[in-house]
């Protein structure tokens, strides 16, 4: 799927889901939307869930209480991709509802992250949130009550009142300058605890800079995310690794505002949470929707998604069909553990012998199959297939002598309009061919 195409399915995503939940006020509907993962944060005290059950509780409160419906629109929206099969999704929103005579109006935030499961695209966390009408232009946070307050207190009370300020949010703050590198500005001791280290030990690790605490695969897309979303204001929300003590990664969701010093200077100022843990539940997820468990290649659901995907952008191409000769024979003497091997053997060999030329998966059984696109032309591929033939049934007859396993092909070349069904019944008499003269490829 087209990467544009992909983009106005968030939006419509997200705006099917405020249809249901604002709108229709509709609760089957909108738990639809969601993943059964779902942690969800709402702008009141107690609108924490932390799953799909503890949600569903809050909105049926939310509906019983409040039942007529909420007019919205959305007044900025923007998404960025995570990995390969997620976004996450900032809006701001504009929402109308009528109460008695008068006419009620409002503006929130909602962050988010959507997700591709088995049944569809599904939002993994919502975050809705409002701006604090007693904050000032350059605070982060409402610290304007907090300042007034610590005015009238002992330097020793103020300092213990912001200790205990800094202790109660949910991650470590951390402040840069905007300058290259984002010279460190402040931090805290809860940020210098999720890295691992002392202020001094992470000063002559970073050079005293941010920029050097951000994994280096993420710091041009950080830079560049956060220097766009700074163009339409000056908040900012991402998702990335930070390198810590050690070496230790950690994926961190960092909010923050822009701001400008005591001395003049702009700078931005964050909180970053320790979000390890749902991205790790997040790409289980993942694996488990897209990759067969024994081998790691594509399951067939996955892989037959990709090729069609290639189909409908006109893309050329070589397609095979594998299967193993006297398999079952093999699981029958020798047992399925053995047979488990030689399948994940299998496996590596089709991978380290097309690496990224090829989009492979496991059929199901002892069943392969691969697709070539183009450039690869047809005779590349017929020659790296032949040598995963022959390093195959050298290797299992080393190891099974007595069996005679090898690896029957059968292959197609795509022309134009082909879809993938047509390739298969191609690829799968050209097999069935093959498979007359076991450990041969036929094409």
């Amino acid at each position: 799927m087209c990467e544009r195409r992909k983009l106005l399915m968030m939006k419509e995503l997200l705006h099917t889901f405020f249809q249901h939940y604002l709108e229709d006020r509709n609760l089957n509907a909108t738990l639809a939307m969601l993943s059964d993962q779902i942690v969800s944060i709402g702008t009141g005290e107690q609108e924490i869930a932390r799953n799909k059950e503890e949600l569903a509780d809050l909105l049926k409160k939310e509906f019983q209480e409040m039942p007529g419906s909420l007019h919205f629109q959305f007044t900025e929206y923007q998404e960025t991709p995570v990995g390969s099969e997620g976004y996450c999704i900032l809006a701001r929103i504009h929402v109308q509802f009528e109460e008695g005579d008068d006419l009620i109006e409002m503006d929130t935030r909602f962050t988010g992250v959507a997700g591709l499961e088995k049944d569809g695209w599904k939002l993994l966390s919502l975050h809705m949130s409002t701006s604090n009408q007693v904050q000032e232009d350059q605070e982060f946070f409402p610290l304007r009550y907090g300042r007034q307050a610590i005015a009238k207190m002992s330097s020793e009370s103020s300092a213990r009142l912001m200790e205990l300020v800094s202790k109660s949010l949910p991650g470590g703050i951390m402040g840069g300058y905007l300058e290259e590198g984002f010279p460190l500005y402040t931090i805290n001791d809860r940020m210098l605890e999720i890295l691992g280290y002392t202020y001094e030990e992470l000063a002559a690790a970073t050079d005293e800079k941010m920029m050097n605490i951000i994994y280096e695969e993420d710091q041009k897309r950080v830079e560049e995310s956060i220097g766009q979303q700074f163009l339409n204001g000056n908040e900012y929300e991402v998702e990335y690794r930070i390198v810590g003590k050690g070496g230790k990664l950690t994926w961190v969701n960092d909010i923050g505002k822009k701001i400008v010093t005591e001395d003049g200077r702009e700078a931005m100022i964050s909180i970053m949470t320790d979000i390890s843990d749902r991205r790790a539940r997040e790409k289980q997820l993942i694996q488990e929707a897209y990759y067969d468990p024994l081998t790691g290649l594509y399951n067939r659901k996955k892989a037959i998604s990709l090729y069609e995907e290639a189909f409908a952008n006109g893309q050329k191409g070589t397609f095979f069909i594998c299967d193993i000769d006297n398999f079952k024979s093999l699981n029958d003497t020798e047992g399925h553990i053995a047979g488990d091997h030689v399948l994940i053997f299998l496996a590596r060999l089709i991978s380290d012998r097309t690496k990224e030329l090829a989009i492979s998966a496991r059929l199901g059984g002892d069943e392969y199959m691969l697709f070539f696109p183009s450039p690869t032309e047809t005779e590349e591929a017929v020659h790296l297939m032949k040598s995963i033939q022959t390093t195959f049934a050298a290797a299992t007859k080393e190891a099974y002598p007595e069996l005679s396993i090898s690896l029957s092909v059968g292959g197609v070349v795509r022309k134009e309009n082909e879809d993938f069904r047509s390739l298969y019944r191609q690829a799968d008499t050209a097999l069935y061919l093959a498979k007359h003269q076991k450990g041969s490829l036929q094409i």
